[in-house]
């Protein structure tokens, strides 16, 4: 039997990118028949993250399995900002630019983002929806009907069984 430290460097060279773990961290019991070994990330822009390879053993007589193999976030490791919804992240902006001289008023702010949002490709497309929500021209798609076919017969006491009837 290897031991754990050779076989979870064995699975994680073959899972991850080549040249992805580095050195081993250290071997820690989360539960018992539970144990957890860490190996250094060296992926390009995952600084202070981890490998974390977790066997199992619930029985001593037998061979610890692989449960769990993953990459997370050590603790000063670098991670992506909490997502902002646009319109506050779009409000926040336009404040800027009046508190920075830049706009005057919300009306001279909008503009400004519209010049921004247009240099972009926007196409006018703000503007054909601006003006269908304004005059309430909006209308639902068209229904689609469903046709079913519907099979006669030609004559209404004739049987579903083929043999019957053939003598």
């Amino acid at each position: 039997m290897k031991d754990k430290q050779a076989v979870a460097l064995e699975v994680l060279t073959q899972t991850g990118e080549p040249g992805s773990v580095g050195e081993f961290l250290g071997e820690s019991e989360l539960t018992k028949g539970a144990t957890e070994l860490r190996f250094d990330c060296t992926l390009r822009g995952y600084k202070n993250w981890y490998w974390s390879v977790v066997f199992t053993q619930i029985d001593k007589r037998k061979e610890a399995t692989i449960s769990e193999v993953n990459l997370l976030a050590g603790e000063n490791a670098l991670l992506a900002p909490a997502w902002v919804p646009w319109a506050e992240r779009l409000s926040e902006f336009k404040r800027q630019l009046k508190e920075s001289g830049k706009a005057k008023t919300d009306a001279e702010a909008d503009q400004i983002v519209r010049d921004l949002t247009s240099a972009f490709g926007d196409h006018g497309q703000a503007d054909e929806t601006q003006s269908d929500t304004d005059q309430s021209s909006v209308k639902p798609p068209a229904k689609t009907r469903v046709r079913q076919r519907r099979i006669k017969r030609a004559e209404d006491d004739q049987s579903d069984d083929p043999t019957e009837g053939s003598e």
